[in-house]
């Protein structure tokens, strides 16, 4: 087995490589994030990396892997935030500084076990919704009398709590006959934004050869769902402002303003109250956006869920993968519940999967679950 090890530190790097290597495994070593992503190839494993380095972190440089490699993260400064960033990005194992060595062993074969049961696949698992939790079925309450009108919402709560799959459920049960349209605020590099929001002409730009509709004009007649908007650039929260306050809007380019019939769901996991403080958020487009607010309560708050949820997400994983059938023993189902699940669904979904393809036999055992 081929692995990369990306830490600046060299004692660090040094003594994980002559490790690994007494372990039989063929090593690789970079300095920096950059550096890797230049020479790094199909002919890796697993990559080992810190998160903090510089030039480019440990989370930045996962997301510039875009899933290609399975990813060990290491760090000596653990924080709750980056470790759900970790999950959030699709990461199964984080260890923290100092660590066993045999502890990043097992790690590296469970992910090369997971790379070699999924390889070749790109499968997005994903639970259908479940609300079997009384906090749950509260939200839903609200969630279907607002559909029924064209108030824009805002979804809060913590990261991986569900807020696009409750922002579909709206969709689902308003009278809206357009899509369903979703997109990532943070994931749009900022010279972008406005062309992927209110699309353009041809030769509004050098690159423009030809016109493109953006989200609103995607979305028209039915929803676009803005998830991390606080993430959105301040300078550019004006125009958004304004878009939703004429309801219209001009693509780049066009000097002729398109009508807008577009129903407004957004979502944070930032407090928005403290950033409208720090001059970060626009309190009046706060106004337009947070029409009915939306609080998601975290899946440690529902815990009648998390049963519900991880067997559909076993059934998924099973299904996509054609593995074996298998089912949860009743131990397996008491750590499950007896977790705080910080990362919430995205985690849960993490774990499950990775003790579907990791366990052996017919029955998923506590041993096979992994936080």
């Amino acid at each position: 087995m081929k692995i990369a090890i990306v830490e600046d530190d060299i004692n660090m790097r040094k003594s994980l490589s002559l490790a690994l290597k007494a372990d039989g495994f063929e090593v690789v070593e970079f300095r920096n994030a950059l550096d890797a992503l230049k020479k790094i190839d199909e002919s890796i494993d697993v990559i080992v990396t810190d998160i903090t380095m510089p030039k480019m972190d440990g989370i930045e440089f996962v997301k510039e892997l875009n899933g290609k490699y399975e990813v060990i993260l290491i760090t000596g400064n653990a924080t709750l935030n980056k470790a759900i960033e970790a999950i959030r990005l699709g990461v199964k194992d984080f260890l923290t500084k100092p660590f066993e060595i045999e502890d990043l062993i097992e790690a590296i074969n469970r992910n090369v076990k997971v790379k070699e049961k999924t390889k070749g696949k790109k499968v997005t698992i994903k639970p259908s919704f479940i609300a079997e939790d009384r906090k749950t079925k509260e939200v839903l309450e609200i969630a279907k009398k607002v559909a029924s009108t064209n108030a824009n919402v805002m979804l809060l709560g913590e990261s991986g709590v569900g807020k696009e799959e409750f922002a579909k459920f709206i969709h689902k049960h308003s009278n809206r006959k357009g899509e369903f349209i979703a997109v990532n605020m943070s994931a749009i590099p900022e010279n972008l934004i406005e062309s992927e929001l209110f699309g353009y002409k041809k030769g509004a730009f050098t690159d423009a050869t030809s016109d493109k509709k953006g989200l609103f004009e995607l979305a028209e007649g039915g929803t676009l769902f803005l998830d991390e908007i606080a993430e959105m650039p301040y300078h550019l929260q004006a125009k958004l402002l304004r878009v939703l306050q004429e309801r219209e809007y001009y693509p780049l380019g066009s000097i002729k303003p398109k009508k807008l019939d577009v129903r407004i769901i957004s979502a944070t996991n930032q407090n928005i109250d403290e950033m409208i403080k720090n001059n970060k958020f626009r309190e009046d487009l706060y106004y337009r956006l947070n029409t009915i607010p939306i609080k998601i309560p975290p899946l440690r708050e529902r815990k009648d869920d998390i049963l519900p949820i991880a067997q559909k997400i076993l059934d998924n994983v099973i299904k996509e993968y054609n593995l074996d059938k298998k089912t949860f023993t009743k131990e397996a189902q008491k750590k499950l519940l007896e977790y705080n699940w910080p990362g919430n669904i995205r985690e849960l979904i993490n774990v499950v999967q990775r003790a579907a393809i990791l366990s052996e036999g017919s029955e998923i055992d506590e041993n096979d679950i992994y936080f």
